[in-house]
């Protein structure tokens, strides 16, 4: 499935939209079903049961403002038995989605061999992506990893394939790996679908999220009591006991019986019914009324059944169509009602009829060796079939030959004998009327089918004494009915009582029928024996196990106390030890504090003698200084005044003269700043400043202020000029009128939208001054008094709080006069920071 594009103008005009067909495999049990849940619904299932065929589910991811991807996902079950049905699902395919357990070493081989098949038979641009799952569990208890994150990562790399560690309950990586996949995926190849069928088999029907709720591509059904073979119609029950079925192979291979004495002549037609033309005529000449004029209700009722029929007629064929065209098939299930679940309903049906529920699921008949003939009346029967002949199938008691009648009244049935004692089996009539047998005249009975409550009907006096029917053994009735062997040993004579009542040798094996009948109670005597003798010889077993385990468990708590006391003893032992060791340290730690407090205090005993030592020599000195200069008169005095004036002239006439040269750099600075501003503010058109601005920065060298404030200037503003202020206006004008158009569009506006707004902002009243309100009308009307007033930045605020659609028109006008703002921002910071350099004379 190739990607496409939007089937609606809902999404905006540089938008993009693929969608992409993602299918999962790998080994059962590993975490598919939950990594799609997780990443579909962001939930969770610890009990989730096994997919059965497959599930379908979508999903779309944003990865970024303007490009959506849409993921058809196809969850595979993993069993052997499904193995066959994956190449219809990776079919077409555009990436795949390979999972392995990271506990399971398995698994991973598993994976390899899914990757080899996809290489091989899918799609040659396929996107594969390898997922070792259950990452939660290794990160919990790391022992449990099997597979290895290098040896995993170095097979994908060797294979070309992305390759993550996630795990389905804590989220952990789930959505990084379809993001990875759907940025691998050739966006730029947006494109219309390959050419598929109209059928999209396995989505689910339900009304509520119906794009992201599971469904079963074969409807999930109870399977049967593996216990309890299938019911055949013409022999057996639900509810009663049954017996083994020979496998389906024998049952296809035997010859289905042959058809005999069905009338050739269809039944007679039904009564001819009466016409309208064979209704009493009006006389001859006399023509008929004017139909009457149908009343208001009547054209009422015509008009809303044809509405109607139309309806049924026109949802119909928009389900076909939609079948068939992929783009109708987006737009009728998105905006017609309860077309996604008509459509979805239709392709399930055609889906389940060409892939039916498979064979495995039935329950597996053990094969016990017996042949079975089918007959085309009612599918199964209860006799044995042999490789020869039916007329040669079994040896009568009576020497004469069974004949075949050549025709017989239709009104006998071929039926089957039912078990007399049964009380739960109910008669099955055989649908199809079949030709009866006639034995000779020491057999000449026939099996009917009876209820257990019919009596046996004796001979009549013209005809010989005849055995009556065996009796089956009511299982009911048994005191070991519970019991298997006793179940199917009571199966298998009713089998033969069966078959021996319907070949009419009830006389010849009654014997060892009853003989039989005795055995089965006395097998049920038995069985019964050795399970009490079995059951006492374990419980027995179970009493010197108990005993052996208690004896085991007190000498367990007893090596348990001596090992603690000893452990215990041993502890206090060590305490000791470590109490002795750290009363030790802690002694030593003590002395070599005081050792270092004692000289730390000599320290600073002999620091203040120095400091005594020196503050006397300074008072000393003073002391001689004063003394000399009494004797000389001041002189010494007056020569270190002088020698201080003169040297704060020098520092005096240095700081002037750097005062003058940041003086004449300000000046400069001014200069070079209000050229550029005379060169912005008289050009009649946007003209280009880099001369200006690169004698400005280089006058303001080494500046940090200027050289961030040029720097934060939009190349192109410098590179093409600024449009001046009455550009902008007129500019505004023409950007105004197009911004009331489209001040009533809502953001998801369609052509009718866009007209009807076109209409009203005709007849739209304007507003002047500074209009309160936070509708387009007053925000243009405050931006034009704002820029008739010259106040940029005030517009620009305006401007930049539209919304939507006026906001998209009103972009180009807003970063133009940002661009205007910023130039303007950044001059009034260079001449500021000259400012402030011309006061910065010390």
């Amino acid at each position: 499935m190739a990607a496409r594009g939007p089937a609606g103008g809902a999404r905006g005009i540089n938008s993009r939209f693929a969608q992409f067909k993602l299918v999962l495999l790998g080994e059962s049990a590993v975490g598919k079903s939950s990594i799609v849940l997780r990443f579909v619904k962001d939930q969770f299932d610890s009990f989730r049961e096994s997919t059965i065929g497959a599930a379908f589910l979508t999903q779309t991811i944003s990865l970024d403002e303007n490009t959506t991807v849409k993921f058809e996902i196809w969850d595979t079950a993993g069993q052997e038995r499904y193995k066959s049905l994956a190449p219809m699902y990776y079919r077409n395919a555009n990436c795949a989605v390979v999972v392995y357990d990271i506990t399971q070493s398995a698994s991973l081989d598993k994976a390899k061999a899914w990757v080899k098949e996809l290489q091989r038979q899918a799609n040659e641009n396929i996107i594969i992506a390898l997922a070792g799952n259950k990452l939660d569990l290794v990160t919990e208890q790391p022992d449990k990893r099997a597979i290895s994150t290098a040896d995993a990562e170095a097979y994908a790399c060797e294979a070309g394939l992305l390759f993550f560690e996630t795990s389905a309950k804590t989220a952990e990586n789930v959505r990084e790996l379809f993001t990875a996949i759907a940025k691998k995926m050739p966006l730029d190849q947006v494109g219309p679908r390959h050419a598929r069928p109209g059928q999209r088999p396995g989505v689910s029907l339900a009304p509520e999220n119906a794009n992201t709720n599971r469904s079963y591509a074969d409807e999930k059904k109870p399977l049967p009591d593996p216990s309890q073979p299938p019911v055949l119609p013409p022999s057996e029950t639900l509810s009663s006991e049954r017996s083994p079925l020979p496998p389906a192979a024998e049952l296809t291979g035997a010859k289905p019986l042959e058809i005999k004495d069905v009338p050739l002549a269809p039944p007679p037609p039904p009564p001819p019914v009466a016409t309208a033309s064979g209704l009493a005529g009006a006389p001859a000449g006399q023509t008929a009324p004017p139909p009457p004029k149908k009343s208001v209700s009547q054209r009422l009722r015509s008009f809303v059944f044809t509405l109607m029929l139309l309806g049924v007629v026109g949802f119909s064929g928009g389900v076909w169509y939609s079948r068939i065209n992929d783009n109708f098939h987006d737009f009728f299930t998105e905006y017609v009602p309860y077309g996604e679940r008509a459509v979805l309903y239709l392709e399930e049906l055609d889906f389940k009829k060409k892939f039916p529920q498979p064979a495995s699921r039935e329950t597996r008949i053990k094969d016990n060796g017996e042949k079975v003939k089918i007959t085309p009346q009612s599918g199964a029967s209860w006799r044995v079939a042999d490789s020869t002949e039916a007329s040669a199938r079994h040896s009568n008691a009576a020497p004469a030959a069974r004949k075949p009648t050549g025709s017989q009244p239709s009104d006998k049935k071929d039926v089957t004998e039912k078990t007399p004692s049964d009380p739960v089996t109910a008669p099955t009539k055989s649908p199809e009327k079949a030709t009866p047998t006639i034995y000779s005249e020491s057999r000449n009975s026939n099996v009917s089918d009876s209820s257990p409550t019919k009596d046996i009907k004796g001979p009549e006096v013209n005809e010989p004494s005849r055995f009556p029917p065996l009796e089956s053994i009511d299982l009911m009735k048994l005191p070991d009915a519970r019991d298997p062997i006793v179940r199917d040993l009571v199966h298998m004579l009713n089998d033969l009582i069966l078959v021996v009542n319907a070949d009419g040798a009830h006389g010849r094996y009654s014997t060892s029928i009853a003989k039989a009948k005795t055995e089965v109670l006395k097998i049920g005597n038995r069985l019964r024996e050795l399970k009490n003798s079995i059951e006492k010889k374990a419980a027995a077993e179970v009493r010197s196990s108990v005993q052996e385990f208690d004896k085991a468990a007190s000498e367990l708590v007893k090596r348990v106390e001596n090992t603690m006391h000893a452990q215990e003893s041993e502890w206090r032992r060590e305490f000791e030890e470590e109490m002795k060791s750290v009363r030790s340290s802690y002694e030593e730690r003590v002395k070599l504090l005081m050792e270092r407090e004692r000289k730390l205090n000599e320290e600073k005993l002999q620091n203040q003698l120095l400091e005594q030592a020196l503050a006397l020599k300074r008072e000393f000195v003073q002391d001689v200084k004063e003394r000399v200069e009494k004797e000389r008169e001041g002189r010494l005095g007056k020569l270190s005044e002088l020698t201080s004036a003169v040297s704060d002239l020098e520092k005096l006439a240095v700081g002037w003269n750097g005062v003058v040269d940041s003086n004449l750099k300000t000046q400069q600075l001014h200069v070079a700043v209000e050229a550029v501003r005379a060169s912005l503010e008289n050009a009649a058109h946007p003209k280009p400043f880099i001369r200006e601005l690169v004698a400005l920065k280089e006058i303001a060298s080494n500046d940090a202020v200027v050289d961030a404030a040029i720097a934060s200037l939009n190349p192109t503003a410098y590179q093409r000029g600024i449009s001046p202020p009455s550009q902008l206006i007129d500019r505004f004008r023409r950007v105004a009128t197009e911004v009331r158009k489209a001040s009533l569009l809502p953001d998801d506006a369609g052509v009718a939208s866009h007209a009807s707004s076109w209409i009203l902002s005709h007849i739209m009243f304007k507003k002047e001054g500074l209009a309160e309100g936070n509708d387009v009308e007053s925000i243009l009307t405050r931006t034009q008094t704002y820029l008739e007033e010259g106040d940029l930045d005030s517009a620009a605020r305006e401007m930049n709080g539209l919304q939507g659609w006026a906001k998209t028109l009103s972009k180009d006008w807003i970063g133009e006069v940002r661009k205007v703002l910023e130039v303007q921002q950044a001059l009034d910071v260079i001449s500021t920071e000259a400012r402030l350099q011309s006061l910065r004379v010390d």
